[in-house]
């Protein structure tokens, strides 16, 4: 990075604690200020991270709804604290599915399933995908309350 894209950014810290962070960089083989931007960069980066939209959700996966249907689902639904708006950045994605009648999903096909959803809302957050008469009873109330049909 040039020196001109570049600040210092200091802190007090006590001594244990500096000599500690030493330690664990030369254990690692880097520099101090290798790892201190790296660990920085990181936290700021987790910090900026957005929680995510029930609308932004919905628009990724209807634009892949054919190849879900044609995986077997019948019926998607968004539920938890995105479908309700209440979702911080470390907050999950909570989907329920309904397959086609006489269609079972192997694991197999439920790899695929999360992996293109995965693929669809790139986002690294958790990804809970659950069959929809499966939802636990004191889960499925407010599931069922909570939930946005997205195809």
């Amino acid at each position: 990075m040039p020196e001109s894209e570049t600040a210092f950014l200091s802190a007090r810290v006590p001594a244990r604690l500096k000599n500690r962070f030493k330690s664990l960089a030369a254990e690692r083989g880097e520099k101090v200020q290798d790892l201190l931007n790296r660990l920085v960069q990181d936290y700021v980066e987790r910090e900026d991270r957005f929680a995510p939209a029930a609308t932004d959700v919905i628009r990724s996966l209807r634009a892949i709804q054919p190849d879900l249907e044609a995986k077997g689902l019948e019926h998607l639904f968004l539920f938890g604290s995105v479908a309700r708006g209440e979702a911080r950045p470390d907050s999950d994605i909570d989907l329920a599915y309904q397959v086609l009648e006489g269609k079972t999903l192997s694991l197999f096909d439920l790899g695929r399933i999360m992996q293109q959803l995965k693929a669809a809302l790139g986002t690294t957050a958790d990804i809970d995908l659950v069959p929809d008469k499966d939802l636990f009873s004191h889960v499925s109330e407010t599931a069922t309350r909570d939930r946005i049909e997205i195809f």
